[in-house]
C-alpha cells in the first residue's frame, strides 16, 4: 500500500473536520469516519516506521560485512606484496646462482664443448646417409634413434656416442652383404603387394626379375616403369633365386641414378621405329641380301666338297660337281683332236662358271643401295627438321629429335647393311675365284694329258 506523507494527511484531515462540522452538524446519531481515517493513519505510520527500521539495521549490517571485507582483502594484499618481495629477492638470487653455474659448466666443459659440435655434426651427415639407405628399408627403427641422437642439445654421454658408433658400424657391415625380406611393393599403376625382396648392400633392390627404386620420403619400393634389357634382367632373377651361391649381378654403384637413365635408353626396336619407312626397307635390302648370301654360300660349300671329293678320284667322274662333269666330257671326247676337246670343255667350265657367280652382281648391287638408301633417310630427316623449326622455331628440342633421329639411325642402318654385304660380296667372290681357278688348271692338264696322248704315236711314226 501507497504511504502518504503524514503532514499532507492532516491538511487534508482538518479540512475533511471542517465540513463533518458543517454537515455531521445535523446527524449527531452516525459513526465518526475521521476516528477511522485517523486509525488508519496511525496505523500506516507505525508500519512504515517498523519498515524503515527493518531496512536501516539491514544497511547497517550490509555495512559491516563490506567493512570485514575489506579488511580482509587489505590483509591478504599485504600478504601478497610480502610474498611478491620474496620471491623477487628468491629470483634474483636464483639468476645469480644461474650465472655463477654457467661459468662454472663452462669452466668445466672445456673441450666437451668441442666435443659436442662434432658429435652433433657427425650425427646429422649419419642422419642423412640412414635417410637415404636402402639398409633403412629393412631395419626402420634407426630412424628414430638417429633423429634423437641429431636433435640433441645437451653434451652427449658415452652410451649415446656408442649408439652413433654402432649404426655407423651397421650401416658399413649392412652395405657389403645381401640379404632378402618382404616389402611393400607398388607397381607403376599404384597398385601395392608384398614381396620377397633382394637387398644387394645399399645399391640394388630387386624382386623377381624386376629393378626398384627406393623412395626414401614415402619409405617404399616402386618398381620402374620400364625395366633394363633382357641381360640385366636374368641377373635380376638369378640372384632372386640363388641360395648362397654365386652369381652375376649388374650392379648400380650410383644407387639407382644410372639405372634410371638406362631404363630411358630407347630399345633396339624403338631404334629402328625412329628411321621409319626409308629404316624399314634398308632392313628389307639387308634381309634380302643376306638371304642371298646364305644361299649362295652353301651353294658354293656343296660345290666346292663334290670337287674336293672329285679331285680324290679323277679315274671315276660323278656329274653332281663342275670338274666331274669336265671329266664326263674329257672321257666322252677324248679320242677327239685337241681343239674339239678344248672348246668341249669350254663350253662346260664357261657354263659352271657362271652358277659360281650366279646371285654375286645382285649382292654386290644390294650393298650399293644400302649407303644410298641411308643417305636419302639422312635427308629426308633433315627436311623434317628444318619444317619443325620453321613451324615452331627452335625454342622445343623435342620438336626436332623426330627428325634428327630419322637422320642419324637411317644412316646407321645404310652402313649396317652396306658393310656386312659387301664384306659377303667379296668373301663369297673369292670363293667363286678359287673354284673357278681349280676347274681350269684341271681342265688345262686334262687337254695337256690329252695332247701328250695324240703326240706319242706321230713321234713313233717319225722314229
Amino acid at each position: 500500500m501507497k504511504m502518504l506523507n503524514p503532514f499532507v494527511r492532516l491538511k487534508s484531515l482538518a479540512h475533511l473536520s471542517l465540513a463533518g462540522v458543517l454537515i455531521a452538524a445535523p446527524v449527531a446519531a452516525q459513526e465518526d469516519p475521521l476516528a477511522d481515517l485517523l486509525n488508519t493513519v496511525k496505523s500506516d505510520l507505525k508500519a512504515e516506521s517498523a519498515h524503515n527500521q527493518q531496512r536501516e539495521a539491514e544497511f547497517i549490517s550490509s555495512y559491516q560485512q563490506q567493512v570485514e571485507l575489506q579488511k580482509a582483502a587489505d590483509t591478504q594484499l599485504a600478504n601478497l606484496v610480502t610474498k611478491r618481495e620474496q620471491l623477487k629477492n628468491q629470483f634474483d638470487l636464483n639468476e645469480q646462482e644461474l650465472t655463477e653455474l654457467n661459468t662454472l659448466l663452462k669452466n668445466r666443459v672445456g673441450d666437451l664443448g668441442e666435443l659436442f659440435g662434432v658429435f652433433r655434426q657427425m650425427a646429422g651427415d649419419v642422419q642423412s646417409g640412414l635417410y637415404d639407405s636402402l639398409v633403412s628399408l629393412e631395419m626402420p627403427e634407426r630412424q628414430q634413434a638417429i633423429q634423437t641422437l641429431a636433435s640433441r642439445t645437451e653434451v652427449p654421454r658415452i652410451e649415446e656416442m656408442t649408439q652413433l658408433w654402432t649404426l655407423m658400424l651397421d650401416e658399413i657391415a649392412a652395405s657389403g652383404k645381401v640379404s632378402r625380406f618382404t616389402a611393400d611393393v607398388v607397381k607403376p599403376n599404384g597398385e601395392h603387394y608384398q614381396s620377397e625382396v633382394t637387398r644387394v648392400g645399399t645399391f640394388n633392390v630387386v624382386t623377381d626379375d624386376l629393378f626398384l627404386n627406393y623412395l626414401p620420403e614415402n619409405n617404399e619400393l616402386v618398381e620402374f616403369a620400364r625395366q633394363p634389357e633382357g641381360y640385366h634382367r636374368d641377373t635380376a632373377a638369378g640372384l632372386s633365386a640363388s641360395q648362397n651361391e654365386r652369381v652375376a649381378f649388374s650392379i648400380d654403384p650410383s644407387r639407382g641414378v644410372l639405372l634410371g637413365l638406362l631404363v630411358q635408353s630407347p630399345t633396339l626396336m624403338e631404334r629402328i621405329e625412329q628411321g621409319k619407312e626409308v629404316g624399314y626397307v634398308i632392313l628389307g635390302l639387308l634381309l634380302v641380301g643376306m638371304l642371298l648370301v646364305l644361299s649362295r654360300f652353301y651353294a658354293l660349300k656343296r660345290l666346292g666338297s663334290g670337287m674336293k671329293k672329285q679331285m680324290a678320284d679323277l679315274d671315276q667322274f660323278n656329274n653332281d660337281n663342275p670338274l666331274g662333269r669336265a671329266l664326263g666330257v674329257y672321257y666322252e671326247s677324248r679320242h677327239l683332236e685337241v681343239d674339239v676337246l678344248s672348246k668341249k670343255l669350254d663350253e662346260v667350265i664357261l657354263k659352271d662358271i657362271n652358277e659360281f657367280k650366279k646371285g654375286l652382281p645382285v649382292l654386290k648391287v644390294l650393298a650399293a643401295i644400302a649407303p644410298l638408301m641411308g643417305l636419302l633417310g639422312t635427308v629426308t630427316g633433315m627436311i623434317g627438321t628444318f619444317q619443325a623449326i620453321t613451324l615452331f622455331g627452335t625454342g622445343d628440342p623435342k620438336l626436332m629429335a623426330g627428325g634428327i633421329s630419322q637422320a642419324l639411325v637411317t644412316t646407321v642402318l645404310g652402313l649396317v647393311a652396306a658393310i656386312p654385304l659387301l664384306l659377303s660380296h667379296s668373301f663369297l667372290s673369292s670363293k667363286a675365284q678359287g673354284l673357278t681357278k681349280i676347274l681350269a688348271e684341271q681342265a688345262a692338264g686334262m687337254i695337256s694329258s690329252q695332247a701328250e696322248k695324240m703326240a706319242a704315236p706321230r713321234e713313233k711314226q717319225h722314229a
